[in-house]
C-alpha cells in the first residue's frame, strides 16, 4: 500500500521515518500533519532547560542537538540527536516533571514539534502509534544500554570507532568538546585520535601494507649496507616520519627492528642449503644479507633465532 503523504515537506520526512518501523494509517498521518509545526534553532540557543517542564517532542529534520548535565565542577554530554532522529525530555517526557538537563543546539537546526499532551493522546486514538513507539524506544534503549557499557570498557580506539559509526554524516559537525564528553574522554586525548585517524587515512591512500610487503620482497632494499630510514621512505615516495609510523602502526617495529628482522629472514632462506654456504665465511653471509657488522649480524641472529649462527648452521650439517 503506497506511503500517504502530506503537503509539507518536513511532515513527509518524520512520516517516512516513522513508516520504517511500522506501517502509518492516512487518519495518523493527517493528524500528525494538523498537529505538529516547525521550529528553528540557532547554534548555541536552548531548547530546553534544566528545571522546566518539557511541553513538547521533536523530530531532528536538520541538525545536531545535545543533552548537557552539569554540576559545580563539569558539564557532561548526556546525549547527541541528529538529521532523523526522536528527541524529547529524559525524564519528563510527558511534561509532567521537571527537565533534568539542558538541552542546547550546536549548530543551527530545524526540528518539527508536537505538544506533548497530544502526542501522547495519539497513542489512545491510534493503535499503530503503541507499536511504533514500542520499536523505537526498543532501539533507542538497545543503544543506551551498549553505550553505558562500551563507554565505561572500551579502549580509545574502540571508542572512537563507536563514534564513528553511531554518527557517520556528523563527525565534523558535532564539536569536539561535545563528543569527548559523550565518550568520556579528554579533549586533548581525543583529537590526538583524530589526527591518527586522519594520517592513516592520507597514508593507506598513499601506501598499504600490503604494497609494502610486496615491495620489500620483489626489490629487496634491505640487502643494501648501511640502509638509512630516508633512503628507505625515497624508496617508498614517502617521507620518513610517514614510514616510521607505517612500520609502527602495520608492524609494531621501528626502522632498525624492520629491516633486520629481513635481514636475518634472507639468511634462513638464501643459506638453509650449505652449498650455498660454500664461498662464505658466517661474516660474509651476514655481509651479503646487508648487514655491515659482524656484531650487529651475531646479535640479531642469536636474538631472532635463538642461537649464534655458528651453532646454528653447524646443526643444520648433521
Amino acid at each position: 500500500m503506497p506511503l500517504t503523504l502530506s503537503n509539507s515537506p518536513a511532515v513527509n520526512a518524520v512520516i517516512e521515518q516513522f513508516s520504517s518501523f511500522h506501517p502509518l494509517s492516512d487518519e495518523l498521518i493527517q493528524d500528525f500533519s494538523d498537529n505538529s509545526f516547525e521550529i528553528s534553532l540557532k547554534k548555541n540557543e536552548y531548547l530546553m532547560r534544566k528545571g522546566e517542564l518539557s511541553t513538547h517532542v521533536y523530530f531532528v529534520l536538520k541538525g545536531v542537538v545535545c543533552g548537557q548535565v552539569s554540576n559545580e565542577k563539569e558539564t557532561v554530554t548526556s546525549f547527541i540527536t541528529v538529521d532523523g532522529e526522536f528527541l524529547s525530555a529524559i525524564e519528563g517526557m510527558y511534561g509532567d516533571k521537571p527537565c533534568v538537563e539542558d538541552v542546547k543546539a550546536e549548530e543551527d537546526s530545524h526540528l518539527l514539534a508536537m505538544c506533548s499532551t497530544y502526542f501522547h493522546g495519539l497513542y489512545d486514538r491510534y493503535p499503530e502509534m503503541n507499536a511504533l513507539f514500542r520499536k523505537i524506544l526498543e532501539l533507542y534503549y538497545t543503544q543506551a544500554h551498549y553505550r553505558s557499557i562500551f563507554i565505561r570498557m572500551g579502549s580509545l580506539a574502540d571508542k572512537y570507532a563507536y563514534f564513528l559509526k553511531a554518527f557517520p554524516d556528523h563527525v565534523e559537525r558535532i564539536p569536539l568538546s561535545v563528543a569527548a564528553s559523550f565518550l568520556n574522554l579528554k579533549d586533548a586525548t581525543l583529537q590526538k585520535m583524530i589526527n591518527k585517524t586522519k594520517d592513516q587515512k592520507v597514508l593507506d591512500q598513499q601506501l598499504s601494507r600490503e604494497s609494502m610487503l610486496i615491495s620489500m620482497e620483489v626489490f629487496e632494499p634491505y640487502l643494501q649496507k648501511k640502509l638509512t630510514l630516508q633512503q628507505l621512505a625515497s624508496h617508498f615516495k614517502i617521507k620518513p616520519h610517514e614510514l616510521s609510523y607505517l612500520l609502527n602502526e602495520y608492524f609494531s617495529e621501528n626502522f632498525n627492528s624492520f629491516i633486520n628482522r629481513y635481514r636475518i629472514n634472507y639468511v634462513l632462506k638464501h643459506f638453509a642449503d650449505q652449498v650455498n654456504m660454500g664461498q662464505y665465511s658466517m661474516e660474509g653471509v651476514g655481509r651479503h644479507a646487508g648487514f655491515s657488522s659482524k656484531s650487529t649480524f651475531f646479535t640479531e641472529f642469536k636474538k631472532r633465532v635463538g642461537a649464534s649462527p655458528q651453532i646454528y648452521f653447524q646443526k643444520k650439517k648433521v
